[in-house]
C-alpha cells in the first residue's frame, strides 16, 4: 500500500514537472516572438497552407492590412499571414534565413537577393517614396553641404540606404570620400543623433516625426533622387512556382486593398494605424509623403523601359551602383527579377 501511494506520488510530480516545462517553454515563445519585434498576423482560412510575408512598418505597403482586416485575401481563396517587424532589416533577416516566403521592401535589395543565390521575383509595386525617406540632422547643419566629413547613419553598408544617402550627397557635390558612414538602424536614428554618435542619418516615419519633433530637421529626401526608393512585394521564385494562383491572389487582394484606401480613405487610415501602432495623424502624413501605385501604374513600371518610373529604369541606376562597388558580377537580367505576369492577367479580366 505505502509502495502504491509513493508511485501514485511520484507520477503526479512528474506530471507536474510535464506542467510546469510546457509552461516555461510556451512563455519563452512569447517572450521571444515579443522582443524580436516580428508578431504574426493571420486570418483564420485553413484552405491550404498560409504564405508568409514580412511587413515592417511603413505606410506605402501598409494597405496589406486592409487586405487582410476587410477579408481580401480570404474572399479570394488564399491563406495569409503578415509578420510584422519593427525593423525593416528583421524583415529581410526572416527572408533571408526562409522562415517567410515573400516580403515587403526595397526593390534595391531584390537585385542583391537574386546575387546572393535567393532567387527572388517582384510581383507587385506599392509605392515610391517621395519626402517619406529623408535625411534628418541636427539643426546646427542648414544644409547638405554643412555635413561634409561629418558621421552619417544609414540601415548597412552597400544597402539602399547607402546608395540613397550618397545619391542625395553627390547631387550636393559631396563625394563619398567626404563622408564617414555609421550603422544605425532608421528607427534608432534620434537616440543615434541625441547621443552625439552621428550628425545626420537616414530615417522614416515614425522617427521622422519624432526626430522633427525635438527639432531635427531634413536636409535631404527620396524625391530629390526619384526612383532610387521603390517599394515592392516579392516571393521566392520557388513559392511563386508551386503556388502561382495564391500569388495571383494576394496581387489581387492588394490591387483591392489599394482601391479601398482611395475610396474610403478615413477608415482605411484607422486600420492602418491600428496594426502598424502608430497614430492615424502619423499615417496620414506617411501616406501623403509617398505616391502609391494602383493597377495601371503596376502596368507601366513592370514593362521594359529606360525611365526612372520602370523597373528596369531604376533597377539600371541602382545595379550600376552595385557594379561599381563590387557587389554584382554584372548587370541583372531584370525579366528574370520581375514578374509582371499577375499584374497582366488581373488588369486582362478587368477589361474584359
Amino acid at each position: 500500500m505505502h509502495l502504491n501511494e509513493e508511485r501514485t506520488h511520484q507520477r503526479f510530480n512528474n506530471q507536474i514537472s510535464l506542467f510546469n516545462f510546457i509552461l516555461i517553454l510556451t512563455t519563452l515563445l512569447v517572450l521571444f516572438l515579443c522582443l524580436s519585434g516580428c508578431i504574426p498576423k493571420g486570418i483564420e482560412s485553413k484552405e491550404g497552407k498560409p504564405i508568409k510575408i514580412g511587413i515592417n512598418i511603413w505606410p506605402g505597403y501598409a494597405h496589406a492590412f486592409i487586405a487582410l482586416y476587410k477579408g481580401f485575401f480570404k474572399n479570394n481563396g488564399v491563406n495569409v499571414e503578415l509578420v510584422l517587424c519593427k525593423e525593416y532589416s528583421e524583415s529581410q533577416n526572416l527572408y533571408m534565413n526562409g522562415d517567410v516566403d515573400g516580403i515587403f521592401g526595397v526593390f534595391a535589395d531584390v537585385i542583391i537577393y537574386n546575387s546572393q543565390g535567393i532567387k527572388t521575383k517582384v510581383v507587385y509595386i506599392s509605392d515610391y517614396s517621395e519626402s517619406a525617406d529623408v535625411i534628418i540632422a541636427d539643426p546646427i547643419y542648414s544644409s547638405l553641404v554643412d555635413l561634409k566629413d561629418k558621421k552619417i547613419g544609414i540601415e548597412s553598408i552597400n544597402s539602399f540606404s547607402h546608395l540613397f544617402v550618397l545619391e542625395v550627397f553627390e547631387k550636393a557635390g559631396i563625394s563619398e570620400v567626404d563622408l564617414q558612414f555609421e550603422i544605425v538602424p532608421s528607427q534608432q536614428i534620434l537616440r543615434a543623433l541625441e547621443e552625439n554618435k552621428v550628425e545626420a542619418g537616414h530615417t522614416w516615419n515614425p522617427m521622422k516625426a519624432a526626430a522633427l519633433n525635438k527639432g531635427y530637421k531634413v536636409v535631404g529626401k527620396a524625391g530629390d533622387v526619384p526612383g532610387i526608393i521603390t517599394d515592392v512585394l516579392s516571393f521566392n521564385s520557388k513559392i511563386i512556382e508551386e503556388r502561382p494562383a495564391d500569388i495571383l491572389a494576394i496581387v489581387k487582394s492588394m490591387s483591392e486593398a489599394k482601391n479601398y484606401l482611395d475610396e474610403n480613405m478615413e477608415d482605411a487610415l484607422q486600420i492602418m494605424a491600428m496594426y502598424e501602432s502608430i497614430s492615424i495623424e502619423e499615417m496620414k502624413q506617411g501616406i501623403n509623403e509617398i505616391y502609391q501605385l494602383n493597377l495601371q501604374d503596376n502596368l507601366s513600371a513592370t514593362k521594359p523601359s529606360k525611365e526612372i518610373t520602370s523597373l528596369y529604369g531604376s533597377g539600371a541606376i541602382i545595379s550600376e551602383f552595385y557594379l561599381n562597388r563590387g557587389q554584382l558580377m554584372g548587370m541583372p537580367d531584370f525579366n528574370e527579377i520581375i514578374d509582371s505576369s499577375f499584374i497582366n492577367k488581373i488588369f486582362e479580366v478587368k477589361l474584359k
